[in-house]
């Protein structure tokens, strides 16, 4: 495979939120490498705003279920073509590694450990230390493979003017102040053993009203409105509560603004590392920073790891509840004073 600057590519990135931004850096080495080299993207329907902030794609076409989408799609892409290399991100769809075969079955390259069907790759990478590295490498390194010159992992994330202008609009609306001092991310990330405990959110609250740290503002999806309701009872401070009310460009636009995030491992915490909004990670010990933590710019963000307990044998082994309130505080506090 020899791409230029007129290659065209195809790139399938259909997983979560956070894997859809991890694979952004894959998308920049390529662009990197070759200037004016032309990529377009099959994501998944309901991460259309994650991909349209990516002003690196040309295109972006939308994976759904069933025979006649993926007629439509196949037909559609294959109008697009011809393509130089079909790239395979964090993408565990059949239909993904299908169209790709379809498409260009000698130019298809991906991991190996996210298929059932290798018959179906070209290049399927298989590398044992691959698998246990961060995410945002695993994209880049498939774009090396492609011929791209690996020198950068950064995600790739532009908030734009319309998201200013529409947060502007909702927060005005529901009487906010106009940006926040820090941000808590209450919950997110797909598997529960990541959260951290919302009575562990009051307490920092507290404590961050207690030094002077604000506006507070607390961020999540309709799922964590639930939460969000414990949260404010308990709270006893003021803070705005953003909960389920913003769209995730809003979101966006609302962490930009931010002196401080606190997360743990959710779409939104990499979302902040993309902006570059400074960030308190909590990370439970499966899969750890090593994997999920700030890859670029490290020293913008303070990572509080949860501990791999002794014994520990799958993830409910290990309790976020043993990242306190105080280890976070101190990490919030130097972010929020060293941007005042």
């Amino acid at each position: 495979m020899s791409l230029g600057p007129g290659s065209r590519v195809l790139v399938f990135s259909t997983a979560g939120l956070g894997d859809s931004l991890l694979d952004s850096a894959g998308i920049r080495g390529l662009a990197e490498s070759f200037p004016g080299i032309h990529i377009e993207a099959v994501v998944h329907h309901r991460r259309r705003d994650i991909a349209a902030h990516n002003p690196l794609l040309k295109k972006l076409h939308f994976l759904r279920k069933g025979p006649p989408a993926f007629l439509a799609l196949w037909l559609s892409l294959r109008r697009r073509g011809p393509w130089d290399a079909v790239l395979y991100f964090s993408c565990h769809d059949p239909e993904a590694r299908c169209l790709g075969y379809l498409l260009a079955r000698d130019a298809t390259i991906g991991p190996g450990w996210r298929t059932t069907m290798p018959w179906a790759c070209a290049k399927n990478i298989d590398e044992p230390a691959l698998r246990r590295a961060h995410l945002a490498a695993q994209a880049v390194r498939v774009a090396v493979e492609a011929g791209a010159s690996g020198e950068t992992a950064r995600m790739v994330y532009e908030v734009a003017a319309a998201d200013r202008e529409a947060l502007d609009r909702k927060l005005s609306a529901l009487g906010f102040p106009r940006g926040p001092g820090v941000i808590f991310q209450l919950g997110g990330g797909g598997a529960a053993y990541r959260d951290w405990p919302a009575a562990h959110f009051v307490e920092l609250a507290r404590m961050a009203h207690s030094a002077g740290i604000g506006p507070l503002f607390v961020l999540g999806g309709p799922d964590h409105l639930g939460k969000a309701r414990e949260f404010a009872a308990a709270a006893g401070i003021p803070f705005s509560d953003a909960v389920g009310k913003l769209t995730l460009p809003e979101s966006a636009a609302l962490i930009e603004r931010a002196r401080c995030l606190v997360s743990t491992d959710t779409g939104i915490m990499h979302l902040a590392f993309a902006i570059g909004t400074p960030t308190v990670a909590l990370l439970h010990c499966s899969p750890g920073p090593a994997r999920v933590g700030p890859l670029a710019d490290p020293e913008r963000h303070e990572v509080i790891a949860l501990p791999r307990p002794p014994g520990y044998h799958s993830p409910g082994d290990a309790s976020m509840r043993g990242i306190s309130p105080e280890q976070v505080f101190a990490g919030m506090k130097k972010l929020f004073f060293r941007n005042a």
